[in-house]
Protein backbone atom coordinates (compact mmCIF):
# COMPACT_ATOMS: atom_id res chain seq x y z
CA UNK A 1 0.00 0.00 0.00
CA UNK A 2 1.27 3.44 -0.91
CA UNK A 3 1.80 5.82 2.02
CA UNK A 4 -0.73 8.63 2.47
CA UNK A 5 0.74 12.06 1.82
CA UNK A 6 -0.90 15.10 3.37
CA UNK A 7 -0.24 18.86 3.27
CA UNK A 8 -1.90 21.03 5.90
CA UNK A 9 -1.71 24.73 5.07
CA UNK A 10 -2.36 26.98 8.03
CA UNK A 11 -2.59 30.56 9.28
CA UNK A 12 -2.87 32.21 12.68
CA UNK A 13 -3.35 35.67 14.17
CA UNK A 14 -4.29 37.48 10.96
CA UNK A 15 -6.20 40.03 13.08
CA UNK A 16 -8.32 41.33 10.24
CA UNK A 17 -5.50 42.48 7.97
CA UNK A 18 -7.76 42.65 4.93
CA UNK A 19 -5.07 44.30 2.85
CA UNK A 20 -3.00 41.09 3.05
CA UNK A 21 -5.59 38.31 3.30
CA UNK A 22 -6.64 38.20 -0.40
CA UNK A 23 -3.02 37.62 -1.47
CA UNK A 24 -2.51 34.99 1.21
CA UNK A 25 -5.69 33.25 0.10
CA UNK A 26 -4.56 33.14 -3.53
CA UNK A 27 -1.15 31.83 -2.44
CA UNK A 28 -2.78 29.13 -0.31
CA UNK A 29 -5.21 28.17 -3.06
CA UNK A 30 -2.37 27.89 -5.57
CA UNK A 31 -0.25 25.73 -3.26
CA UNK A 32 -3.19 23.51 -2.34
CA UNK A 33 -3.85 22.89 -6.04
CA UNK A 34 -0.20 22.03 -6.62
CA UNK A 35 -0.19 19.65 -3.66
CA UNK A 36 -3.32 17.91 -4.89
CA UNK A 37 -1.83 17.62 -8.38
CA UNK A 38 1.06 15.75 -6.75
CA UNK A 39 -1.36 13.27 -5.23
CA UNK A 40 -1.37 14.82 -1.77
CA UNK A 41 -4.42 15.48 0.41
CA UNK A 42 -4.60 19.21 1.12
CA UNK A 43 -6.33 20.94 4.04
CA UNK A 44 -6.50 24.56 5.19
CA UNK A 45 -6.65 25.33 8.93
CA UNK A 46 -6.66 28.52 11.00
CA UNK A 47 -5.07 28.84 14.43
CA UNK A 48 -7.39 31.58 15.69
CA UNK A 49 -7.72 35.38 15.77
CA UNK A 50 -8.40 35.82 12.07
CA UNK A 51 -10.86 38.57 13.03
CA UNK A 52 -10.25 41.86 14.82
CA UNK A 53 -12.70 44.41 16.14
CA UNK A 54 -10.81 47.25 14.39
CA UNK A 55 -12.46 45.85 11.22
CA UNK A 56 -15.97 47.28 11.12
CA UNK A 57 -17.45 44.06 9.76
CA UNK A 58 -16.32 42.55 13.06
CA UNK A 59 -17.11 45.34 15.49
CA UNK A 60 -20.63 46.07 14.30
CA UNK A 61 -21.67 42.41 13.99
CA UNK A 62 -19.45 40.88 16.69
CA UNK A 63 -17.66 38.86 14.05
CA UNK A 64 -20.66 37.41 12.19
CA UNK A 65 -20.25 39.47 8.99
CA UNK A 66 -16.57 38.50 8.78
CA UNK A 67 -17.19 34.77 8.40
CA UNK A 68 -18.09 34.80 4.67
CA UNK A 69 -14.54 36.08 4.07
CA UNK A 70 -13.15 33.05 5.89
CA UNK A 71 -15.49 30.82 3.91
CA UNK A 72 -14.25 32.34 0.66
CA UNK A 73 -10.64 31.63 1.66
CA UNK A 74 -11.49 27.93 1.76
CA UNK A 75 -10.76 27.01 5.37
CA UNK A 76 -11.63 23.47 6.38
CA UNK A 77 -11.04 23.77 10.17
CA UNK A 78 -10.34 26.46 12.78
CA UNK A 79 -9.80 26.89 16.49
CA UNK A 80 -11.50 29.69 18.39
CA UNK A 81 -9.16 32.52 19.30
CA UNK A 82 -9.84 35.44 21.61
CA UNK A 83 -10.71 38.12 19.04
CA UNK A 84 -14.46 37.44 19.36
CA UNK A 85 -14.99 35.25 22.43
CA UNK A 86 -12.98 37.46 24.79
CA UNK A 87 -14.19 40.98 23.90
CA UNK A 88 -17.81 40.06 23.18
CA UNK A 89 -18.18 37.00 25.36
CA UNK A 90 -18.29 33.29 24.49
CA UNK A 91 -22.01 33.73 23.80
CA UNK A 92 -21.05 35.57 20.61
CA UNK A 93 -19.51 32.44 19.12
CA UNK A 94 -22.80 30.69 18.30
CA UNK A 95 -23.88 33.09 15.51
CA UNK A 96 -20.28 33.25 14.25
CA UNK A 97 -20.06 29.45 14.02
CA UNK A 98 -23.49 29.29 12.35
CA UNK A 99 -22.15 31.46 9.52
CA UNK A 100 -18.91 29.48 9.12
CA UNK A 101 -18.79 26.58 6.64
CA UNK A 102 -16.11 24.78 8.66
CA UNK A 103 -15.97 23.45 12.23
CA UNK A 104 -14.63 25.77 14.93
CA UNK A 105 -12.95 23.92 17.80
CA UNK A 106 -12.42 24.90 21.44
CA UNK A 107 -12.50 21.93 23.81
CA UNK A 108 -11.61 23.99 26.90
CA UNK A 109 -13.93 26.97 26.37
CA UNK A 110 -16.41 25.82 28.98
CA UNK A 111 -17.20 26.16 32.66
CA UNK A 112 -15.30 23.29 34.28
CA UNK A 113 -17.02 20.07 33.27
CA UNK A 114 -20.07 21.94 32.02
CA UNK A 115 -21.34 22.09 28.46
CA UNK A 116 -19.17 23.48 25.70
CA UNK A 117 -19.76 27.03 24.51
CA UNK A 118 -22.59 26.79 21.94
CA UNK A 119 -21.39 26.72 18.36
CA UNK A 120 -18.03 25.17 19.15
CA UNK A 121 -16.80 21.58 18.94
CA UNK A 122 -14.28 19.81 21.11
CA UNK A 123 -12.66 17.91 18.24
CA UNK A 124 -13.01 16.92 14.62
CA UNK A 125 -12.38 13.75 12.65
CA UNK A 126 -10.79 14.27 9.24
CA UNK A 127 -11.53 11.32 6.92
CA UNK A 128 -8.50 9.74 5.24
CA UNK A 129 -8.17 6.96 2.63
CA UNK A 130 -8.64 3.37 3.71
CA UNK A 131 -11.10 4.20 6.47
CA UNK A 132 -8.52 6.07 8.56
CA UNK A 133 -9.43 9.20 10.48
CA UNK A 134 -7.17 12.00 11.65
CA UNK A 135 -8.28 13.33 15.05
CA UNK A 136 -7.92 17.04 15.83
CA UNK A 137 -8.49 18.63 19.26
CA UNK A 138 -8.89 22.42 19.54
CA UNK A 139 -7.73 24.45 22.55
CA UNK A 140 -7.81 28.18 23.23
CA UNK A 141 -5.97 30.51 25.61
CA UNK A 142 -7.66 30.86 29.03
CA UNK A 143 -6.49 34.46 29.62
CA UNK A 144 -6.02 34.02 33.35
CA UNK A 145 -9.40 34.43 35.02
CA UNK A 146 -10.85 36.86 32.49
CA UNK A 147 -13.49 34.43 31.25
CA UNK A 148 -14.93 34.24 34.78
CA UNK A 149 -16.85 37.44 34.14
CA UNK A 150 -18.76 35.44 31.52
CA UNK A 151 -19.42 32.62 33.98
CA UNK A 152 -16.66 30.32 32.72
CA UNK A 153 -13.91 28.76 34.83
CA UNK A 154 -11.87 27.12 32.09
CA UNK A 155 -10.51 23.67 32.95
CA UNK A 156 -6.78 22.94 32.90
CA UNK A 157 -5.75 22.72 29.25
CA UNK A 158 -3.21 19.96 29.87
CA UNK A 159 -5.91 17.79 31.44
CA UNK A 160 -8.32 18.53 28.60
CA UNK A 161 -5.69 17.70 25.99
CA UNK A 162 -4.67 14.48 27.73
CA UNK A 163 -8.27 13.30 28.09
CA UNK A 164 -9.25 14.04 24.48
CA UNK A 165 -6.08 12.65 22.94
CA UNK A 166 -6.61 9.42 24.88
CA UNK A 167 -10.28 9.32 23.87
CA UNK A 168 -9.50 9.83 20.18
CA UNK A 169 -6.79 7.15 20.30
CA UNK A 170 -9.33 4.80 21.84
CA UNK A 171 -11.67 5.51 18.92
CA UNK A 172 -8.91 4.56 16.50
CA UNK A 173 -7.95 8.03 15.29
CA UNK A 174 -4.49 8.33 13.75
CA UNK A 175 -2.70 10.63 13.50
CA UNK A 176 -3.77 13.04 16.27
CA UNK A 177 -3.19 16.78 16.12
CA UNK A 178 -3.75 19.74 18.41
CA UNK A 179 -5.03 22.88 16.72
CA UNK A 180 -4.04 25.40 19.34
CA UNK A 181 -4.57 29.05 20.17
CA UNK A 182 -2.68 28.62 23.41
CA UNK A 183 0.69 30.15 22.53
CA UNK A 184 4.09 28.58 21.93
CA UNK A 185 5.00 28.17 25.59
CA UNK A 186 1.82 26.25 26.31
CA UNK A 187 2.19 24.22 23.12
CA UNK A 188 5.61 23.10 24.37
CA UNK A 189 4.07 22.17 27.71
CA UNK A 190 1.50 19.99 25.94
CA UNK A 191 4.18 18.32 23.85
CA UNK A 192 6.06 17.44 27.03
CA UNK A 193 3.09 16.42 29.17
CA UNK A 194 0.54 14.80 26.86
CA UNK A 195 1.40 11.43 25.29
CA UNK A 196 0.01 10.55 21.88
CA UNK A 197 0.17 13.94 20.13
CA UNK A 198 1.66 13.70 16.64
CA UNK A 199 1.88 17.42 15.83
CA UNK A 200 0.63 20.83 17.00
CA UNK A 201 -0.43 23.71 14.78
CA UNK A 202 -0.50 26.79 16.96
CA UNK A 203 -1.22 30.47 17.29
CA UNK A 204 -1.80 33.27 19.82
CA UNK A 205 1.86 34.13 20.48
CA UNK A 206 2.47 35.51 16.95
CA UNK A 207 5.65 33.46 16.64
CA UNK A 208 7.18 32.70 13.26
CA UNK A 209 8.72 29.23 13.21
CA UNK A 210 10.44 28.97 9.78
CA UNK A 211 10.79 25.18 10.00
CA UNK A 212 8.72 24.41 13.06
CA UNK A 213 10.15 23.26 16.36
CA UNK A 214 10.35 19.71 17.70
CA UNK A 215 9.64 19.22 21.43
CA UNK A 216 9.65 15.73 22.91
CA UNK A 217 9.28 14.29 19.42
CA UNK A 218 6.25 16.50 18.63
CA UNK A 219 6.49 18.95 15.72
CA UNK A 220 5.06 22.39 16.56
CA UNK A 221 4.22 24.77 13.71
CA UNK A 222 3.24 28.44 13.85
CA UNK A 223 3.16 30.98 11.00
CA UNK A 224 3.76 34.40 12.52
CA UNK A 225 0.92 36.91 12.21
CA UNK A 226 -0.99 39.46 10.11
CA UNK A 227 -1.32 37.20 7.03
CA UNK A 228 2.33 37.73 6.11
CA UNK A 229 3.18 34.01 6.03
CA UNK A 230 1.45 30.76 5.14
CA UNK A 231 2.30 27.70 7.19
CA UNK A 232 2.74 24.32 5.51
CA UNK A 233 2.98 21.05 7.40
CA UNK A 234 3.69 17.94 5.30
CA UNK A 235 2.88 14.45 6.58
CA UNK A 236 3.58 10.99 5.26
CA UNK A 237 1.44 8.33 6.93
CA UNK A 238 1.47 4.56 6.96
CA UNK A 239 -1.61 3.62 4.91
CA UNK A 240 -2.56 0.74 7.20
CA UNK A 241 -2.20 2.31 10.64
CA UNK A 242 -2.07 6.07 10.11
CA UNK A 243 1.28 6.20 11.91
CA UNK A 244 3.39 9.23 11.02
CA UNK A 245 6.39 8.20 8.93
CA UNK A 246 7.60 11.70 8.06
CA UNK A 247 6.63 15.17 9.29
CA UNK A 248 8.03 18.58 8.38
CA UNK A 249 6.97 22.20 8.62
CA UNK A 250 7.71 25.45 6.82
CA UNK A 251 6.51 29.03 7.10
CA UNK A 252 6.32 30.50 3.61
CA UNK A 253 6.31 34.30 3.08
CA UNK A 254 3.46 35.44 0.87
CA UNK A 255 5.07 36.72 -2.36
CA UNK A 256 4.78 40.47 -2.83
CA UNK A 257 3.59 39.98 -6.41
CA UNK A 258 0.96 37.36 -5.52
CA UNK A 259 -2.37 38.44 -7.06
CA UNK A 260 -5.41 38.78 -4.78
CA UNK A 261 -7.99 36.01 -4.66
CA UNK A 262 -11.08 37.20 -6.60
CA UNK A 263 -13.39 35.12 -4.39
CA UNK A 264 -12.05 36.85 -1.28
CA UNK A 265 -12.33 40.32 -2.84
CA UNK A 266 -15.94 39.54 -3.69
CA UNK A 267 -16.61 38.30 -0.14
CA UNK A 268 -14.99 41.42 1.31
CA UNK A 269 -17.18 43.63 -0.88
CA UNK A 270 -20.28 41.70 0.21
CA UNK A 271 -19.27 42.01 3.86
CA UNK A 272 -18.80 45.75 3.36
CA UNK A 273 -22.26 46.09 1.83
CA UNK A 274 -23.79 44.11 4.68
CA UNK A 275 -21.93 46.21 7.21
CA UNK A 276 -22.92 49.49 5.57
CA UNK A 277 -26.54 48.44 5.78
CA UNK A 278 -26.19 47.82 9.50
CA UNK A 279 -24.28 51.05 10.08
CA UNK A 280 -26.88 53.18 8.30
CA UNK A 281 -29.57 52.36 10.86
CA UNK A 282 -30.74 55.48 12.71
CA UNK A 283 -30.74 55.08 16.48
CA UNK A 284 -31.82 58.56 17.61
CA UNK A 285 -30.98 62.25 17.73
CA UNK A 286 -28.80 64.47 19.89
CA UNK A 287 -29.76 68.06 20.73
CA UNK A 288 -26.13 69.10 20.39
CA UNK A 289 -22.67 67.73 19.54
CA UNK A 290 -20.90 65.47 22.03
CA UNK A 291 -17.26 66.57 22.24
CA UNK A 292 -14.28 64.30 22.88
CA UNK A 293 -11.40 65.17 25.20
CA UNK A 294 -9.23 62.39 26.58
CA UNK A 295 -7.78 64.66 29.24
CA UNK A 296 -10.81 66.60 30.36
CA UNK A 297 -14.56 66.42 30.83
CA UNK A 298 -16.31 65.89 27.50
CA UNK A 299 -19.76 65.38 26.09
CA UNK A 300 -19.45 61.84 24.78
CA UNK A 301 -17.73 60.69 27.98
CA UNK A 302 -20.42 62.23 30.19
CA UNK A 303 -23.17 60.71 28.05
CA UNK A 304 -21.56 57.28 28.31
CA UNK A 305 -21.05 57.59 32.07
CA UNK A 306 -24.69 58.60 32.50
CA UNK A 307 -25.81 55.67 30.34
CA UNK A 308 -23.69 53.14 32.26
CA UNK A 309 -24.84 54.50 35.63
CA UNK A 310 -28.50 54.29 34.62
CA UNK A 311 -28.11 50.85 33.05
CA UNK A 312 -26.42 49.35 36.12
CA UNK A 313 -28.37 51.32 38.72
CA UNK A 314 -25.23 52.85 40.17
CA UNK A 315 -24.96 55.80 42.51
CA UNK A 316 -21.96 57.00 40.55
CA UNK A 317 -20.11 55.94 37.40
CA UNK A 318 -16.57 56.04 36.08
CA UNK A 319 -15.76 55.36 32.42
CA UNK A 320 -12.31 55.52 30.81
CA UNK A 321 -11.84 58.22 28.17
CA UNK A 322 -9.72 55.83 26.12
CA UNK A 323 -12.80 53.92 24.98
CA UNK A 324 -13.84 56.83 22.77
CA UNK A 325 -12.29 57.44 19.35
CA UNK A 326 -14.39 60.20 17.81
CA UNK A 327 -16.90 62.83 18.97
CA UNK A 328 -20.58 62.60 18.03
CA UNK A 329 -22.15 65.38 15.95
CA UNK A 330 -25.47 66.87 16.93
CA UNK A 331 -28.62 65.78 15.18
CA UNK A 332 -29.29 62.33 13.73
CA UNK A 333 -27.08 59.54 15.04
CA UNK A 334 -26.62 56.31 13.12
CA UNK A 335 -25.15 53.07 14.37
CA UNK A 336 -22.14 53.79 12.16
CA UNK A 337 -21.49 57.11 13.88
CA UNK A 338 -21.77 55.52 17.30
CA UNK A 339 -19.57 52.58 16.34
CA UNK A 340 -16.90 54.93 15.01
CA UNK A 341 -17.10 56.96 18.21
CA UNK A 342 -16.77 53.92 20.47
CA UNK A 343 -16.02 50.41 19.23
CA UNK A 344 -14.86 49.26 22.65
CA UNK A 345 -15.90 45.77 23.64
CA UNK A 346 -16.03 46.61 27.35
CA UNK A 347 -19.00 45.20 29.29
CA UNK A 348 -20.98 47.28 31.81
CA UNK A 349 -20.82 46.28 35.46
CA UNK A 350 -21.44 47.45 39.00
CA UNK A 351 -19.34 46.94 42.13
CA UNK A 352 -19.61 47.96 45.79
CA UNK A 353 -16.54 50.07 46.52
CA UNK A 354 -15.58 52.37 49.38
CA UNK A 355 -15.23 56.12 49.13
CA UNK A 356 -11.54 55.65 49.79
CA UNK A 357 -11.22 53.41 46.71
CA UNK A 358 -13.12 55.91 44.58
CA UNK A 359 -10.81 58.71 45.73
CA UNK A 360 -7.74 56.61 44.85
CA UNK A 361 -9.19 55.86 41.39
CA UNK A 362 -9.82 59.56 40.75
CA UNK A 363 -6.27 60.41 41.81
CA UNK A 364 -4.87 57.77 39.47
CA UNK A 365 -7.00 59.26 36.72
CA UNK A 366 -5.20 62.59 37.24
CA UNK A 367 -1.70 61.11 36.95
CA UNK A 368 -0.26 61.88 33.48
CA UNK A 369 2.23 59.01 33.77
CA UNK A 370 -0.81 56.70 33.79
CA UNK A 371 -3.38 58.55 31.68
CA UNK A 372 -1.05 59.22 28.75
CA UNK A 373 -0.36 55.53 28.18
CA UNK A 374 -1.82 54.09 24.95
CA UNK A 375 -2.52 50.41 25.68
CA UNK A 376 -3.19 48.01 22.84
CA UNK A 377 -6.67 47.30 24.22
CA UNK A 378 -7.76 50.87 23.41
CA UNK A 379 -6.65 50.65 19.76
CA UNK A 380 -4.68 53.88 19.58
CA UNK A 381 -6.24 56.11 22.22
CA UNK A 382 -4.71 57.07 25.58
CA UNK A 383 -6.27 55.81 28.82
CA UNK A 384 -7.17 59.40 29.63
CA UNK A 385 -9.02 60.95 32.56
CA UNK A 386 -12.08 59.21 33.99
CA UNK A 387 -15.41 60.42 32.67
CA UNK A 388 -17.82 60.56 35.60
CA UNK A 389 -21.51 60.61 36.46
CA UNK A 390 -23.31 61.21 39.76
CA UNK A 391 -20.49 63.20 41.33
CA UNK A 392 -18.59 66.47 41.15
CA UNK A 393 -14.84 66.44 41.60
CA UNK A 394 -12.86 69.56 42.50
CA UNK A 395 -9.18 69.18 41.70
CA UNK A 396 -5.98 71.18 41.49
CA UNK A 397 -3.70 70.00 38.64
CA UNK A 398 -0.80 71.95 40.15
CA UNK A 399 -0.67 69.80 43.27
CA UNK A 400 1.60 66.80 43.59
CA UNK A 401 0.44 63.60 41.88
CA UNK A 402 -1.75 61.66 44.29
CA UNK A 403 -2.90 64.80 46.10
CA UNK A 404 -4.80 66.59 43.37
CA UNK A 405 -8.41 65.86 44.39
CA UNK A 406 -9.61 68.62 46.70
CA UNK A 407 -13.25 67.62 47.16
CA UNK A 408 -15.71 65.01 45.91
CA UNK A 409 -19.47 65.38 46.10
CA UNK A 410 -21.66 62.35 45.46
CA UNK A 411 -25.13 63.48 44.46
CA UNK A 412 -24.56 66.67 46.47
CA UNK A 413 -23.12 65.04 49.62
CA UNK A 414 -19.42 64.84 50.54
CA UNK A 415 -17.74 61.55 49.70
CA UNK A 416 -17.48 59.34 52.82
CA UNK A 417 -14.21 57.37 52.84
CA UNK A 418 -15.55 54.28 54.60
CA UNK A 419 -19.00 54.16 53.06
CA UNK A 420 -19.77 51.59 50.31
CA UNK A 421 -21.06 53.02 47.04
CA UNK A 422 -22.59 51.30 44.03
CA UNK A 423 -20.02 52.17 41.36
CA UNK A 424 -21.10 51.60 37.76
CA UNK A 425 -18.24 51.05 35.32
CA UNK A 426 -17.05 48.68 32.62
CA UNK A 427 -14.46 45.95 32.88
CA UNK A 428 -11.87 48.39 31.49
CA UNK A 429 -11.80 50.61 34.58
CA UNK A 430 -10.92 47.68 36.86
CA UNK A 431 -8.70 45.78 34.41
CA UNK A 432 -5.11 44.98 35.29
CA UNK A 433 -2.61 47.60 34.05
CA UNK A 434 -5.18 49.84 32.32
CA UNK A 435 -7.79 50.29 35.07
CA UNK A 436 -8.12 53.13 37.55
CA UNK A 437 -8.67 50.64 40.35
CA UNK A 438 -7.98 47.00 41.14
CA UNK A 439 -10.69 45.00 42.85
CA UNK A 440 -9.67 43.25 46.05
CA UNK A 441 -10.05 39.52 46.56
CA UNK A 442 -13.70 38.76 47.16
CA UNK A 443 -14.77 42.12 45.74
CA UNK A 444 -16.54 40.95 42.62
CA UNK A 445 -18.20 43.03 39.94
CA UNK A 446 -21.58 42.09 38.55
CA UNK A 447 -21.40 42.37 34.76
CA UNK A 448 -24.08 42.40 32.10
CA UNK A 449 -22.74 40.20 29.32
CA UNK A 450 -22.42 40.03 26.40
CA UNK A 451 -23.65 43.67 26.28
CA UNK A 452 -20.91 46.13 25.27
CA UNK A 453 -20.51 49.86 25.90
CA UNK A 454 -21.73 50.90 22.46
CA UNK A 455 -24.97 48.96 23.02
CA UNK A 456 -25.48 50.67 26.38
CA UNK A 457 -25.10 54.06 24.71
CA UNK A 458 -27.34 53.00 21.81
CA UNK A 459 -30.13 51.98 24.17
CA UNK A 460 -29.76 55.21 26.18
CA UNK A 461 -29.99 57.38 23.04
CA UNK A 462 -32.97 55.45 21.68
CA UNK A 463 -34.95 55.81 24.91
CA UNK A 464 -34.13 59.48 25.52
CA UNK A 465 -34.08 60.80 21.96
CA UNK A 466 -33.76 63.70 21.37
CA UNK A 467 -30.97 63.51 23.96
CA UNK A 468 -30.11 66.81 25.67
CA UNK A 469 -26.56 67.86 26.36
CA UNK A 470 -25.19 66.23 29.53
CA UNK A 471 -24.82 68.43 32.58
CA UNK A 472 -21.41 70.07 32.70
CA UNK A 473 -19.20 71.05 35.61
CA UNK A 474 -18.44 67.49 36.75
CA UNK A 475 -14.70 68.15 36.92
CA UNK A 476 -13.99 71.55 38.47
CA UNK A 477 -10.49 72.99 38.49
CA UNK A 478 -9.58 74.88 41.64
CA UNK A 479 -6.39 76.53 42.88
CA UNK A 480 -5.10 76.95 46.39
Amino acid sequence: MQPIRISIFHTNDMHGHLEAMPKLSHFARRLRAEAEAQGRLAFFWDGGDAEDRRVRACSVSKGVSFQPIMNAMGYTLAVVGNSISLPYGPQAMAPVAARARFPILGANLRDGDGPLTPGLRTHSFVPLPGGLRMGVVGLTAPWGNFYEMFGLHLPDFITVARDWVAALRKEGAAPIAILSHMGLREDKQMADAVPGIDFIIGGHSHVLLPEGEVVNGVLIAQAGSYAEHLGRLDLTLDAASGAVLECSARALPVPANEPPDPAVLEAMAAAERETEGLLARVIGTLQGPMSLDHFGECGIGSLAADAVRERMNGEIAIVASGMFHKPLPGGTVTLGMLDAASFSSANPGVTLVTGREILAALEKGLDPAFTEQTPKAFRGTPIGMPQISGMIVEYDPERAVGQRVACVLVQGAPLEPERAYRLAHTDAEVAEKIGYMALAEGQSAQYEVPTILREVMEDYIQRRSPVPMPDGGRWVRVQE
